[in-house]
């Protein structure tokens, strides 16, 4: 099974000064516009308020965004989304090989799996309502439409931005993420945490 690690997770064990990286750009004839690089959000260090009334509609199966789910492999994304605007490659202590595929609005996380052979999903993250969850739920939706989707879950709140933090454990641990900011989402992150 693909051991994979969040972005989100990945910057507070792994030091930036630890990955090594290199950049390809691609041109993407399917969107010739030159699409600015969304940056990675860190965590904050507020207080999370739990929420008892937890949602458990929420299985692997339910992970994905813009058709792209947990442990596709990469073939199959770019069959889907077409050939990235940007390729990066990194080597991370804690996972290996990552290759990071970015799209106008949406970005793809892959790791190499044991054999060394193969690429596959272990997070996407979209900040384009053009890239909806599997369930319908996209940037640009409000706060409510989340949670009538996916019920009660963690809220972590920070002046006007709010994280709704929607996990499982089995089979192996992941999540869904909804960055909301003034009532709207602004992002979405679907990954996978280490085990």
């Amino acid at each position: 099974m693909l051991r994979a690690i969040s972005l989100a997770i990945a910057t507070l064990v792994i030091p930036l000064t630890s990955c090594t990286q290199s950049s390809v750009n691609a041109n993407n004839p399917t969107n010739p516009s030159n699409p600015t690089n969304p940056t990675p959000t860190n965590p904050t260090n507020s207080p999370i308020v739990q929420n008892h009334n937890q949602s458990t509609a929420i299985t692997i199966e339910r992970l994905g965004i813009g058709g792209i789910k947990l442990d596709m492999p990469e073939a199959q994304v770019i069959n889907i989304l077409g050939n990235p605007v940007n390729v990066e490659n990194q080597f991370m202590p804690a996972i290996g090989k990552v290759r990071t595929l970015k799209y106008a609005g949406i970005t793809v996380d892959l790791a190499e799996n044991a054999q060394g052979n193969n690429f596959t999903v272990y997070q996407i993250k979209a900040t384009a309502a053009q890239y909806a969850t599997l369930d319908g739920v996209k940037v640009g939706d409000i706060l409510s439409t989340v949670m009538k989707t996916y019920g009660n879950t963690d809220v972590n709140k920070e002046e006007n931005l709010t994280r709704l933090n929607y996990s499982i454990e089995t089979p192996s641990p992941a999540g869904l993420n909804f960055m909301v900011d003034n009532g709207k989402v602004t992002e979405i992150l679907c990954f996978y945490v280490m085990n």
